[in-house]
């Protein structure tokens, strides 16, 4: 995992294990909305939505770490995104992103994929780490 969202992953866990990253993000995740990139043969990103209520199903959680060959996949991740937007707004009432503050190319991407940046979430990561929260929603207008 590459170093900048390793950061920001990490820091919300009690204990860190990317296996149970990886379990976490499968059983949360909203139906047929989990994805996987290979780059050279090789696992290089994943990305997807997440269920971000228990007992609201339009309420997703977007997310997406990687390798350190992530950045050669952005160009497609963001190709795919912009393809089931449709589907997305659709089915999706609120769709939210967080980010480490210092997370500078991520809030560049989130932004221009069209989200607005609600707010601060002071000392979100467990040892005091701020993040940004950035959401979609619904009816809002496209940039």
């Amino acid at each position: 995992m590459r170093d900048q969202d390793l950061r920001e992953i990490a820091c919300l866990w009690k204990e860190w294990d990317t296996r149970a990253l990886a379990a976490c993000a499968l059983q949360t995740a909203v139906p047929c909305m989990v994805w996987s990139l290979w780059y050279d043969g090789q696992p290089a990103a994943a990305y997807g939505f997440s269920q971000a209520s228990a007992f609201d199903p339009d309420h997703w959680q977007a997310w997406a770490f990687g390798t350190d060959r992530f950045r050669r996949c952005v160009p497609a991740i963001t190709r795919h995104l912009l393809e089931i937007r449709e589907t997305v707004e659709r089915d999706c009432r609120r769709l939210q992103v967080i980010t480490l503050d210092d997370h500078d190319i991520a809030h560049g991407w989130i932004e221009a994929l069209g989200a607005t940046r609600e707010g601060r979430l002071r000392a979100y990561g467990r040892g005091g780490e701020d993040f940004y929260v950035y959401a979609w929603v619904r009816g809002d207008k496209r940039p």
